[in-house]
């Protein structure tokens, strides 16, 4: 059959015979094998193997280097099921240099598509995405929700823990390889901005961890500011009480910024900001940029004082990061 569609020159109906999600974890399966070998993934590889699972090449349409890009994701999050608990049981030290070793086996970023552009699909690097979860201060009776889950990075932190998940994501793609990966698993896909009002009557997570757009929101074109704290806004409302929210902002979106600081106010009446620190652009490098970015943690216990928020402005290198995330307070 799949040599008659080849005779045929149809593309659209290869594609028809092709289950996305299933191929992307094929190809991961591959890769990982390499990455489990200590050996470095060449984009050579790469390619090949998505040549073999999408039945043709990227020159023909059959595959974008996104597709690849979210399969070298997806295998790092193989080998660290791979791995298992284990990898965690180790000092978060030792536990951010592997994994700083692990991205550094694998290609660059260096292409993306329309919709990875429209919907900002920056996925959080192995490394960050660890210490997003370290803040999380995860437990086995935790329920997550990661309401812009991309392809699982920081989710399958939170699996290794044991934690229930729930996961979120709006692009079609990305959510077929969540079905596959995380099978099982509550998988909405919706407009995170309003992500309290969709999951009324679901129970409230313990935890969210948290990646949104920068500055990007469905069906609009301009750049839009307000994404990022819509987006954390509406995951605050939905957190329990006494619950932590993690998040991956922009480097301005900071209670140091005039611009934003009522906005930090605001969630202080009914929540408390612990943490707010700028993280080096460096760490997004294997992802195709070097932009800063900024972790906020946030308590929902209302805090003593609205206007005094813990804030460092500086941007911090991965090690100073993960001191700062170790002297957190219990929540």
């Amino acid at each position: 059959m799949v040599q008659q569609l080849f005779t045929q020159g149809s593309l659209f109906d290869l594609q028809t015979v092709i289950d996305y999600g299933q191929s992307v974890i094929n190809v991961a399966q591959e890769l990982a094998k390499v990455l489990t070998d200590n050996r470095p993934l060449s984009t050579k590889t790469v390619s090949s193997q998505m040549n073999r699972y999408f039945l043709g090449t990227a020159a023909s349409g059959a595959w974008q280097w996104k597709d690849a890009y979210e399969a070298m994701e997806v295998a790092q999050i193989l080998y660290l099921r791979h791995l298992g608990i284990k990898i965690l049981s180790q000092q978060p030290q030792v536990v951010v240099q592997q994994l700083e070793e692990l991205t550094a086996l694998c290609p660059t970023h260096t292409r993306r598509s329309e919709e990875s552009v429209q919907l900002q699909q920056f996925s959080t690097p192995l490394p960050l995405a660890y210490l997003v979860a370290l803040a999380g201060q995860i437990s086995s009776s935790d329920l997550i929700l990661e309401p812009s889950a991309g392809t699982g990075l920081i989710a399958q932190f939170g699996k290794l823990q044991g934690a229930s998940l729930m996961l979120n994501e709006l692009a079609p793609d990305r959510s077929k390889i969540l079905r596959r990966l995380f099978p099982g698993t509550p998988l909405f896909s919706v407009n995170a901005e309003q992500i309290n009002d969709y999951l009324v009557g679901k129970t409230q997570p313990s935890v969210v961890l948290m990646n949104p757009p920068f500055c990007a929101s469905p069906k609009i074109n301009s750049r839009n500011p307000d994404a990022t704290p819509r987006h954390i806004n509406s995951a605050l409302q939905r957190l329990a009480d006494g619950g932590r929210l993690v998040t991956i902002t922009a480097n301005w979106f900071s209670p140091a910024n005039p611009s934003w600081r009522e906005t930090f106010v605001r969630w202080q009446e009914k929540a408390r900001v612990l943490m707010s620190v700028g993280v080096n652009g460096k760490v997004y490098s294997k992802h195709g940029t070097q932009i800063d970015t900024r972790i906020t943690v946030i308590d929902k216990v209302p805090a003593d004082n609205h206007r005094q928020i813990p804030c460092i402005s500086e941007t911090l290198d991965l090690p100073e990061l993960l001191a700062l995330i170790e002297q957190l307070p219990h929540r």
